[in-house]
């Protein structure tokens, strides 16, 4: 793994429990910088089965740190490190690949143009397919996150026997008091919340934008998230005459952002691109209505439409501005969809659920 994350760590820990695991875990860096300011917790203690390579490069001296290394299943990125991919190749162990959808790098050299994204993707894609060679050759199996990414495995030449699903599944949030901030800025007003960078990948523009065109005095915006932007986005709330309903929480460290959930009545996930989008599985957890954009992963998988919340088209303002109108005309499918996210989490998104999902899709590959 790159580095350790609050959104897998209950993932380990569910397999780690398991009789038929035999758990090692190794970090390629602490972590960064970035997710720190955004309310990571940098203070990691290593479990029993984690580690970390620090300054190693020798993929031979990497896969030592793993004890009986030679015998184990590895999961990484073959993206991620490909000399280790390649030498896991060369000593013919057992591997397997696991990744979000590809695509990232291209909507950034975009700008995030996504109607253009779109048409380029495919193209994308196929200029990449060398490149995933040792996945269709040599991996045990390929582990998608989720149907968009297991959509670009195809494309990218890896036989359906190969592929199997496995998402990112954080714990259930705690029931903790809602945040003071929220509810004083509230004032008894219903409330949209994003959690995330304030940046234009996660279409906080268009969040703002869509929310500028309801009819509603009863709502409120809060963006829970590092601000990127050096106050563009304050510019624009302002420009659109929508301020006073938008609250800029900033970062919140994420041992007690459940406080920040609690105070909300309506996730919403507006980015252009995510890979996966684990905050839609922490709203879930705490039975909150939904709305996440068909760009990001977790959209697929978290929001049922109609039934907890609504996908909409990634960068666009009519369609996101449509699906909060609902929620605002329709109070009702707050109390029923927060129903149907919260049932859906732990039945199908839990930690235990996907280290269950995990061993099965190794059990098959066993046997093929």
């Amino acid at each position: 793994m790159n580095n350790p994350s609050h959104y897998q760590s209950a993932f380990f820990d569910a397999l780690d429990a398991r009789d038929d695991v035999d758990l090692q875990v190794r970090y390629f860096q602490g972590v960064p910088g970035d997710r720190a300011a955004e309310g990571w917790n940098s203070d990691h203690a290593d479990k029993l089965f984690e580690g970390f390579v620090g300054d190693e490069t020798d993929p031979s001296c990497i896969a030592g740190l793993v004890p009986d290394w030679q015998h184990r299943v590895h999961l990484i990125s073959s993206n991620f490190n490909a000399a280790l991919v390649d030498y896991f190749c060369a000593s013919r162990v057992k591997w397997c690949h696991w990744s979000e959808m590809p695509g990232i790098r291209l909507a950034e050299v975009l700008d995030y143009q996504m109607d253009l994204y779109r048409i380029l993707r495919p193209l994308m894609l196929a200029a990449r397919r060398k490149a995933w060679q040792p996945v269709r050759e040599h991996a045990w199996g390929a582990f998608a996150q989720g149907i968009l990414a297991e959509n670009s495995f195809k494309v990218l030449g890896i036989p359906d026997r190969k592929i199997r699903e496995l998402y990112y599944t954080p714990a259930a949030l705690p029931a903790l008091d809602p945040s003071n901030a929220v509810a004083m800025f509230a004032r008894g007003r219903k409330v949209f919340l994003s959690v995330g960078a304030l940046c234009k990948r996660k279409g906080i523009d268009v969040l703002l934008k869509a929310f500028a065109r309801l009819h509603t005095d009863d709502w409120c915006v809060v963006l829970c998230g590092l601000d990127k932007t050096d106050g563009a986005y304050h510019a624009l709330a302002a420009k659109l005459g929508i301020a006073d309903r938008v609250l800029f929480l900033g970062a919140y460290p994420a041992a007690r952002i459940a406080e920040v959930y609690a105070a909300a009545d309506v996730f919403v996930l507006s980015s252009r691109f995510d890979g996966w989008g684990a905050v839609l599985n922490e709203a879930a957890s705490l039975g909150m209505p939904l709305i996440g954009t068909d760009l990001c992963g977790a959209s697929w998988h978290v929001v049922e439409p109609g039934s907890n919340g609504f996908r909409v088209r990634a960068g666009s303002v009519k369609d996101l501005a449509k699906a909060l109108q609902a929620y605002v005309d329709d109070p009702g499918l707050l109390e029923s969809f927060g129903a149907v996210s919260k049932a859906l989490f732990f039945q199908e998104l839990s930690p235990e659920r996907n280290a269950e999902r995990m061993v099965e899709a190794l059990q098959a590959w066993s046997g093929q």
